[in-house]
């Protein structure tokens, strides 16, 4: 009898615990998800945004030339955005060479494509002091094509999806101010770039690096570490603006320095249209898109194809 009594007392000791642990539980406050990682090399005014590449079937966006064009691209836009020269991706610099001071003589004696090849700085916007963009920036490979030195692409960089905070907390499309009096905003919401890229340029150093042996796709906005391997970046800007570095020499303003300049400008409006008949967007909804702020943000989709999240 007295082993019976002692196990009803043990049995309702235990049921005490148990209703007492269950109200414990029950009673602890819900936990807060820890935030989210800031994601390496990636700025936070760019939190909201992302870059997103195509090419034409059987281009491949993840090895190749399309390493390194990926990289540069994606660092130039960057250092634009946040307006900072120390924002691009790890091996900028060593890809690309010192330049000049900006505006000195030596910078003006250098063929356009030449003078900022490590990125130039966006302006100054009072409306949006923080520099937030949010969206996706749509670029795709138009072509690429081999040089005695290396190569060179031409990118399409369509812009129509991308907005700056402004006024209000409001998002405004990102060159509102020069499409909203203009009767072509295409003109600055889809431009055409041509960059040239050697693996054969002394300044690249004694023992460059190889190129990564894994395929750079994958969930990071930003690549981990340097990706450029071999590859130094020889030239950059608006097909435009190729002129004196095709035709080295002419005295400005010359005839034949000004027919060179406008065939230039006539390859990249060529080159425009063939960047916009790829596009899902028509005219229409071109330009009320490049000249509509909006009220809440849109819809922003990951990077493609993305940086792996293990190193190379």
């Amino acid at each position: 009898m007295k082993k019976s009594g002692l196990g009803i007392a043990l049995g309702i000791v235990t049921m005490l615990l148990g209703v007492t642990a269950c109200h414990t539980e029950s009673a602890m406050p819900p936990q807060t998800p820890p935030p989210a990682a800031q994601p390496a090399n990636w700025p936070q005014n760019l939190n909201d945004f992302r870059f997103r590449w195509s090419a034409d079937p059987g281009f491949p966006l993840d090895t190749g030339w399309a390493v390194p064009l990926r990289a540069y691209f994606e660092s130039m836009r960057i250092i634009y955005y946040t307006r900072n020269r120390d924002a691009g991706y790890p091996g900028l610099k060593r890809a690309t060479p010192e330049p000049p001071e900006k505006f000195s003589a030596e910078w003006k004696n250098l063929p356009i494509a030449q003078r900022d090849l490590r990125g130039d700085i966006g302006n100054v916007d009072v409306d949006n002091p923080h520099h937030r963009f949010v969206g996706n920036e749509e670029l795709r490979i138009l072509k690429a094509e081999p040089t005695p030195s290396g190569f060179r692409a031409f990118v399409c960089d369509g812009t129509y999806g991308v907005f700056k905070e402004t006024v209000g907390s409001r998002l405004a499309p990102v060159y509102i101010d020069s499409t909203k009096n203009s009767a072509n905003p295409d003109l600055y919401n889809m431009t055409v770039w041509r960059i040239e890229f050697s693996d054969k340029d002394p300044r690249a150093g004694a023992s460059p690096l190889p190129s990564p042996q894994s395929a750079q796709r994958g969930p990071l906005p930003a690549p981990l570490d340097d990706v450029f391997g071999p590859w130094f970046v020889t030239g950059s800007y608006l097909v435009s603006a190729w002129s004196d570095s095709d035709f080295p020499g002419l005295a400005r303003h010359t005839p034949e320095y000004d027919q060179r300049l406008r065939e230039a400008q006539a390859a990249e409006e060529a080159m425009r249209q063939q960047c916009l008949a790829r596009s899902p967007l028509n005219a229409e909804q071109r330009k009320a898109i490049a000249t509509t702020v909006i009220d809440s943000p849109p819809t922003v989709k990951p990077a493609f194809p993305g940086w792996p999240d293990a190193p190379k």
